[in-house]
C-alpha cells in the first residue's frame, strides 16, 4: 500500500487570493460597535485574562486555582504545530504516546478533560485526535478538579481550547516550513471585516503537512481548514459561527518498540538498545482520522455589564486503522517475537451546549459578581474491530508480513449523556478580600450495546449519577497591588458500575482538592509568578469486598492521594526577553487499596518535572538588531510503565535542550530555525509493556520556517 498524497488545498495560495476581498472591505471607513474581540493576539507569554473557567474574561489572579496559558506568541516562538506540542510545555502536564497521532494527557496523576471554547466535552481529550494549532488563539489549562463547569470527569483538570475569531481589522499571515525527515508544512490565516460597517467579519485558516518520521517506514499527510463568521446583530449582540475540518492519514503507524523478553536480577524487562530509527512494521498498516466540527454562539452584552451567552458545539470524528504489532517481547538469543494484527473502524460524535448569565451587582455598598449557567452534552461512540491470526517471526520479519483479511468479530456502541446546572458567586467582603462560593448539580447516564458481529443487541444501562452535587469554594486576599493569596476547595466525580453485596451500585468516585497559593505580578504587570500547594484525594474508589473473596462485590473504600507543589513564571522579566517556566513536585500514593497499599499510584508520572523556555529579541539599536534567540529545557524524573507493569518496566529520567534562532527580514517577513533536542540526547520518552508502547524520544531535528504577516 502506498499512502495517498492528497493534493488538497494550498493554504498560502488561498490566503493570497482572498487578501483582496478582505482588504477592499478594510479600506472603507468603519463604524464599528464597541465589541470585545477575543480573537486579538495577546503579545508575550503572560495571559492578561482567561475566559474558559469563568465564562467571561478574568485576570488569572482572580481564579483561586493553578492555571497555565499557552499564548499564540509562545506557540510561534517555539514552532509548535499540534496540541501535543503545546501541552508538552504546560507546567505539571505529562504526555504519554499511544501511537503516531494520539496521546494521554495527565495532570496531578490523572487524565485531563477538555472544553472547546468553554463548552465541556466528556472524555474528549485523550482518545481524540485534536485539531492542529493554526486554529487556536491560546490554550488554557486548569489543574485539579473542575466539576463546577465540567460535570463528571477525572480530577486532573481541564484544557480549554480557544479558537481564533474574526478580527475587526484586516490581518493576514502565512508560514512555510521545511524540516528533518522530509517534513513540509504550509499555513495561511486571513481575517477582517466583510462589509463597509464592519458588522460582518470573517476568518479563514488553512494548513497542510506531509512528512516522514525519525523512525523507519512511517509517513503521513494532513490538511486542516476553518471558516468563521461573526455578525453584530446590533451594537450589543454578536453571533459567531464556524466550521472546522481536519484529515490525517498515516502509513505504517508507530506503536513503539518491544522490550527484551527476559528480566534482570531486579525483575526489570530490559529496553532495546537499538538505533532510534528502528521500527519494523508492514507497509500495509494504516491509521486515519477525519474530524469535523460545527460551532455557534450568541452573546448579548447588557448596558449594566451583564452578559448572556449561549454556545453550541458538534464534533464528528471517524477513525480507521489496520496494522500488525508485536504481541510478545523480543527473544534476545533468536531475535524472534510473536505478532498479531488488528483492524477497526470507529465513529465518535459529541454535542455540547452551554448557556450562562454573568454580571456584577451591588449589595451592602459593595460590588459582587454572579454566574448562573446550564450545560448539556451527548457523546456517542460506535465501532467495530477484529483481530487477525498471529504467529512468530524475526524482528525485521514484521516488515514483510502479508496483509491479512480480518473480519469484524466484535463491535460496540456506547452513549453518554450529562446535564448540569451551575452557579458561582464572588462576594466582595472587603477591598482586599473576596469569597467565592459555587455549586453544580449533574445528572449523568450511560448505556452500551453490541453492534457486531450480529445485529445490534438491546441497550444495557451503564454508569449513572442523579443530581450529583459538586461544591466549590475559594478565598482571595489581595495583600497589595502585586500579590494575591488564595485558598480553594474543588470537587469532581466519576460514576462507577461495580456492585455491592446488596446488589446496589457503588457511589461515584469523588475527587476533592484543597489548594493554597499565591499569584503575583511584577515589573508593572509584565511578569507573573504563581506558587501553589495542593492535596487531592480520590475517594470512594472500588475496593474488593473482603467478606466475599470469591465474588465480584465491592465497597466504596478505596482512596488515593495526590500531593505536591508547583511554581510557574511567565512574562517579560527584561526588555526583549520572554520567559515561560514551571516546576512541579508530585507524590501520588494508595491510601486504601487491596493491592499496592502505600505505594505510588501514578507510576507513569514523574515526581519532578521542569519546563523552561526563554526567547530574547535583540534591541533595534544593537549590532544584532533583527536577530532573536531562544533556549529551553524539558526535564522529567524517572517513571515506570504507562500500562500497569509496575516494577517491571522502568524508565530513567532525562533532560532535553531545545533552541531557536530567528531573524526579522523586514517589518512583514521573518525566518526562524528551530532545533529540538539540541544535544541529541538518546532517551525513552515513555515505556509501556514488554511487547509494545516503548517510545524513543525524538533525536535532534531542524525546522526552517519563513513567515509573513500583513
Amino acid at each position: 500500500m502506498v499512502l495517498k498524497q492528497r493534493p488538497g488545498p494550498a493554504p498560502l495560495g488561498w490566503s493570497l487570493v482572498l487578501i483582496s476581498v478582505f482588504s477592499n472591505a478594510a479600506e472603507q471607513p468603519l463604524a464599528l460597535p464597541e465589541t470585545t474581540v477575543v480573537g486579538q493576539r495577546e503579545p508575550g507569554y503572560k495571559a492578561e485574562t482567561v475566559s474558559g473557567f469563568n465564562k467571561t474574561p478574568l485576570s488569572p489572579r482572580e481564579v483561586p486555582q493553578s492555571l497555565s496559558v499557552v499564548t499564540r506568541q509562545q506557540m510561534d516562538d517555539q514552532g509548535m504545530v499540534s496540541v501535543p506540542d503545546a501541552m508538552q510545555q504546560v507546567t505539571g502536564v505529562t504526555l504519554i504516546a499511544n501511537d503516531t497521532l494520539s496521546y494521554q494527557y495527565l495532570s496531578r496523576g490523572y487524565a485531563l478533560g477538555v472544553m472547546y471554547d468553554g463548552v465541556p466535552s466528556y472524555n474528549g481529550m485523550t482518545p481524540s485526535n485534536q485539531f492542529d494549532l493554526p486554529l487556536y488563539e491560546r490554550i488554557e489549562v486548569l489543574r485539579g478538579p473542575s466539576g463546577l463547569l465540567q460535570g463528571a470527569g477525572e480530577p486532573g483538570g481541564v484544557v480549554n481550547l480557544v479558537k481564533k475569531r474574526p478580527l475587526d481589522h484586516f490581518a493576514a499571515n502565512w508560514a512555510l516550513s521545511a524540516g528533518s525527515w522530509d517534513t513540509y508544512r504550509r499555513e495561511g490565516d486571513i481575517s477582517g471585516p466583510l462589509n463597509d460597517s464592519g458588522s460582518v467579519r470573517g476568518r479563514l485558516v488553512l494548513s497542510s503537512e506531509d512528512r516522514q518520521y525519525f523512525y523507519d517506514r512511517t509517513s503521513s499527510d494532513k490538511w486542516l481548514g476553518m471558516a468563521a463568521l461573526a455578525y453584530d446583530l446590533n451594537p450589543q449582540t454578536t453571533l459567531d459561527v464556524s466550521y472546522s475540518t481536519q484529515e490525517q492519514q498515516v502509513q505504517a503507524p508507530w506503536s513503539g518498540l518491544p522490550a527484551y523478553d527476559l528480566v534482570d536480577a531486579k525483575g526489570h524487562y530490559r529496553l532495546l538498545d537499538v538505533s532510534r530509527s528502528t521500527f519494523h512494521a508492514p507497509d500495509w498498516g494504516r491509521l486515519s482520522y477525519d474530524t469535523h466540527e460545527w460551532s455557534a454562539s450568541l452573546e448579548h452584552r447588557f448596558d449594566n455589564e451583564w452578559v448572556l451567552k449561549g454556545a453550541f458545539n458538534r464534533r464528528e470524528q471517524y477513525q480507521n486503522y489496520k496494522y500488525a504489532y508485536a504481541s510478545s517481547g523480543l527473544a534476545p538469543l533468536t531475535d524472534t517475537l510473536r505478532y498479531s494484527s488488528m483492524q477497526g473502524a470507529y465513529n465518535y460524535t459529541r454535542e455540547g451546549m452551554d448557556v450562562f448569565l454573568s454580571g456584577p451587582f451591588a449589595l451592602l455598598g459593595r460590588t459582587h459578581n454572579l454566574l448562573l449557567g446550564a450545560n448539556a452534552e451527548v457523546y456517542n461512540s460506535r465501532g467495530r474491530s477484529g483481530r487477525g491470526v498471529g504467529g512468530s517471526t524475526t524482528f525485521d520479519g514484521l516488515d514483510d508480513l502479508p496483509e491479512p483479511t480480518i473480519a469484524y468479530t466484535s463491535g460496540r456502541e456506547s452513549e453518554t449523556e450529562q446535564y448540569g446546572l451551575y452557579s458561582r458567586l464572588n462576594i466582595s467582603l472587603a477591598d482586599p478580600l473576596t469569597l467565592v462560593l459555587g455549586a453544580r448539580t449533574t445528572t449523568f447516564s450511560s448505556r452500551t450495546r453490541d453492534v457486531a458481529p450480529s445485529n445490534a443487541s438491546d441497550w444495557r444501562d451503564g454508569a449513572e449519577a442523579d443530581q450529583q452535587i459538586s461544591p466549590y469554594g475559594g478565598v482571595l486576599y489581595e495583600l497589595n497591588p502585586n500579590i494575591t493569596l488564595y485558598a480553594s476547595y474543588t470537587d469532581i466525580f466519576v460514576p462507577q458500575t461495580q456492585l455491592k453485596a446488596d446488589g446496589s451500585v457503588l457511589k461515584p468516585r469523588e475527587g476533592r482538592q484543597y489548594e493554597v497559593g499565591s499569584k503575583t505580578e511584577w515589573l508593572e504587570g509584565r511578569l507573573g509568578l504563581s506558587l501553589a500547594w495542593f492535596n487531592l484525594r480520590d475517594e470512594n474508589r472500588a475496593y474488593a469486598d473482603p467478606a466475599y473473596p470469591n465474588d465480584n462485590y465491592y465497597l466504596n473504600a478505596g482512596e488515593v492521594e495526590s500531593e505536591g507543589w508547583e511554581l510557574e513564571v511567565s512574562g517579560k522579566p527584561a526588555a526583549g526577553l520572554d520567559l515561560s517556566a514551571g516546576y512541579t513536585r508530585l507524590e501520588t500514593r494508595y491510601l486504601q487499596a487491596r493491592e499496592n497499599q502505600g505505594r505510588t499510584y501514578s507510576i507513569q508520572t514523574p515526581k519532578d518535572q521542569l519546563k523552561l523556555w526563554s526567547n530574547y529579541r535583540f534591541d533595534e539599536q544593537s549590532a544584532m538588531a533583527g536577530f532573536s534567540v531562544g533556549l529551553g529545557v524539558l526535564a522529567n524524573g524517572a517513571t515506570q510503565s504507562s500500562r500497569g507493569w509496575r516494577d517491571e518496566l522502568v524508565n530513567s529520567g532525562y533532560a532535553v535542550v531545545n533552541g531557536r534562532i530567528g531573524y526579522q527580514l523586514d517589518k512583514q517577513h521573518s525566518v526562524d530555525l528551530h532545533i529540538n533536542n539540541l544535544l541529541d540526547r538518546t532517551y525513552y520518552a515513555s515505556v509501556g509493556t514488554p511487547n509494545i508502547y516503548n517510545f524513543y524520544g525524538e533525536p535532534r531535528s531542524f525546522t526552517l520556517t519563513l513567515r509573513g504577516a500583513y
